[in-house]
């Protein structure tokens, strides 16, 4: 057999194998189909991840910058937040050096010794301090004789018990200011150390413990006249019993009695207190007031308290009356009993012309942050004072 034969032979076996007729074409179009799937992958895959990388570009940016704005935010209120207590330090800072003023004030008036070292409306310290500028803010304040007003607490004696006499005092001040006088009982529950309420409008535990937002009775001192607030008739969240104890505020006070009753200053004493001393004194108490405008009441404010001119105050109560302060109570007895009312003196001890507690108010406006400190001062016979309590923002 020659070659060529033997090749024709060997083309013949092929030809005769498995593969069905038709199958070369169909795998040529399936190659050809996933050459062209692989060489689009290929040819997209680039492209794609690019797009992706620059998505999460945009994203870490976006992050990174609200990261950055939040930090620059709160660095910015911590600042502020650390500006504000600096500014609110040293308006407090400013309070205590009025407050050191004032003890200043009432340290050299009894120094002085003036009109028999009595106290009253002439004496430099009963003077409205002006605005005054201090760097980047401004103090200004005043000075009030606590001893012109009736003291809450001279309502009980030293064993919890209600005095008559004070309990009288009050019941007068009441009816001076047209109050409802049946309102004293409930005053006197208040700091009174039994727990049997005064018939008929009094009020202890049984009575506080039943409002909405129940508490008790103090059964004890008053520690600031802004707690008359808590008791029934001078309630803040009523309209008329928070009138009436705006009304009666400029003529109370709530002084300690750790040395027995305070007596009532009778040359800074309001009219009204000084009526509520006793009946031969309440027709006179007009004429016997040293205060020439009712400024008084805009207490506890003290813008014009104590400025006495009848072209800036308020109108006058009497006109072309003798103002000069009592330089004893001799004096002011003999006043009174000039009149001869007939009617029984105040008793002994109940009314003077020194005084030793005043409050001192401190306002202070620094850069638009603005602070009113309340401090009760107490003055020896030597003059040097100690601090009682302060307040800021309330009584």
């Amino acid at each position: 057999m020659n070659v060529d034969s033997m090749s024709q032979s060997a083309a013949s076996r092929t030809s005769g194998s498995s593969l069905p007729s038709g199958a070369g074409p169909v795998i040529t179009r399936c190659c050809r189909s996933v050459k062209r799937d692989e060489d689009r992958r290929r040819a997209n895959t680039p492209g794609r991840q690019r797009g992706v990388a620059i998505i999460t570009a945009l994203l870490l940016i976006a992050l990174g910058t609200i990261t950055m704005v939040a930090i620059t935010s709160r660095q910015q209120f911590d600042m502020q937040r650390e500006r504000n207590e600096g500014i609110i330090l040293q308006a407090r800072a400013f309070g205590v050096s009025g407050e050191r003023f004032a003890a200043a004030l009432l340290y050299r008036d009894v120094q002085d010794a003036q009109r028999e070292n009595s106290d009253s409306l002439d004496d430099d310290w009963a003077q409205t301090i002006p605005p005054i500028p201090i760097d980047n803010a401004s103090i200004q304040g005043c000075i009030v004789d606590m001893q012109g007003r009736f003291n809450l607490n001279n309502l009980v004696n030293a064993e919890g018990e209600a005095v008559e006499f004070f309990t009288g005092q009050l019941t007068r001040l009441l009816g001076e200011l047209n109050i409802d006088q049946a309102k004293a009982q409930a005053i006197i529950d208040w700091v009174d150390e039994d727990l049997n309420p005064v018939i008929p409008d009094g009020a202890e535990d049984d009575y506080y413990t039943g409002l909405e937002v129940g508490y008790r009775a103090a059964n004890g001192a008053f520690v600031s006249v802004s707690e008359l607030q808590l008791v029934k008739g001078f309630s803040s969240a009523i309209k008329e019993e928070a009138e009436d104890y705006e009304l009666l505020l400029p003529h109370i006070s709530a002084l300690p009695t750790v040395n027995g009753p305070t007596a009532v200053n009778v040359n800074t004493a309001t009219p009204e207190v000084l009526a509520s001393l006793s009946d031969e004194i309440k027709p006179l108490a007009a004429d016997l007031s040293r205060w020439d405008t009712g400024a008084y009441e805009d207490y506890p404010e003290c813008e014009d308290i104590f400025d006495l001119s009848a072209d800036d105050g308020p109108e006058t109560l009497v006109a072309e009356r003798d103002l000069e302060p009592y330089e004893s109570t001799l004096i002011f007895d003999q006043e009174v009993d000039s009149a001869d009312t007939g009617e029984n003196v105040a008793p002994a001890g109940t009314y003077d012309v020194r005084s030793n507690y005043f409050q001192v108010r401190i306002d202070v406006d620094a850069e638009g942050i603005k602070l009113s400190q309340f401090t009760l001062l107490e003055r020896n016979g030597e003059g040097k004072t100690r601090v009682l309590y302060r307040s800021r923002d309330t009584l």
